[in-house]
């Protein structure tokens, strides 16, 4: 059985009043009365690019200054795990079939609003990457593709040659192109499998953030010294340190309550960065290039961006 840390903070009381950021600004994002889902922020961190309906159909635009909203493409399933270049003249997306259960990838060009295919009719498509112009996912029993799209001089991440999906539920690495199974939580659940889900890796490389049994994790890239967070679903990095996701109370249908979070990666200094007094339900937040900025929505449609300061 691999050895499970559990980082434990001081005390109850210590972590509720840890305040490690200030909430600077926070403002409503205008749409026009348009409702908006699951932004993504652009790499000139003023646009938002948002998905049509909260089950991922669709993607607009939405200058956050000027409050103007600009549909560029209403496929269906467009939102899901898309991904946007580092110049954000281009992204990369796909149109879901919901009755054969298929995927057709395309790169978006901004500009133009004009689709053009990289993959037809594929299945088991999850995370995809797109940096420096190269396109790679995994799909069809774990077949890599790695297709060069467009010419894009950018630096080179820690994690360009690593691309973290899921496969059936599994947690998958391909480093370099070569494949690995990670399991980082066998055996801690007796009879019961683990199943993984919301997974990314840390801006600089080193650690895999993932979702299993009602918390969140980190472990290497090995899926070795796993750390338990705490419940906080949808969590996405600030940083290499700070994570940001939400928590909240849930019927078994419906949410009834949900504010955004922000703690450490130990699960130590955990605080809720949204009041409560609106009554609103906050989902699934997004984080600007630089940690600066909080994006998120509420089951209404209403989309808000938060400004944050760490002390």
């Amino acid at each position: 059985m691999k050895k499970l840390l559990l980082f434990m903070a001081v005390g109850v009381a210590t972590i509720a009043n840890a305040q490690q950021f200030e909430v600077t600004a926070l403002q409503e994002v205008k749409t026009g009365g348009i409702a908006a889902f699951h932004p993504r922020f652009m790499p000139d961190g003023k646009t938002l690019l948002v998905s049509q309906t909260e089950s991922y159909d669709g993607l607009s635009l939405v200058n956050v200054k000027e409050g103007s909203y600009s549909e560029l493409t209403n496929m269906p399933g467009a939102a899901w795990c898309c991904e946007i270049s580092e110049d954000g003249k281009t992204v990369l997306t796909r149109s879901m079939d919901r009755e054969n259960f298929t995927h057709n990838i395309y790169t978006i060009d901004v500009a133009t609003k004009k689709a053009t295919p990289v993959i037809t009719n594929i299945d088991h498509i999850n995370n995809m990457t797109f940096s420096r112009g190269v396109v790679q996912l995994a799909h069809s029993g774990g077949k890599l593709l790695q297709q060069k799209v467009a010419d894009v001089a950018t630096p080179l991440k820690p994690n360009n040659n690593l691309l973290l999906t899921n496969e059936d539920l599994k947690m998958v690495l391909y480093v370099n192109g070569v494949r690995n199974v990670l399991d980082p939580l066998a055996g801690q659940f007796e009879d019961w499998d683990p199943q993984y889900i919301w997974t990314s890796i840390s801006p600089d490389g080193k650690k895999i953030l993932f979702y299993c049994q009602q918390s969140a994790y980190t472990c290497d890239l090995n899926g070795q010294n796993v750390v338990k967070i705490g419940k906080i679903q949808g969590p996405k990095w600030i940083d290499n340190d700070y994570i940001v996701g939400m928590d909240g109370t849930h019927d078994g249908y419906f949410y009834e309550q949900n504010e955004i979070y922000v703690c450490k990666k130990d699960g130590t200094q955990r605080q809720q960065l949204t009041s409560s007094a609106d009554k609103e339900i906050k989902m699934l937040p997004a984080v600007s290039a630089d940690g600066s900025q909080i994006a998120y929505y509420t089951q209404s449609g209403k989309l808000f961006l938060m400004t944050i300061k760490k002390k």
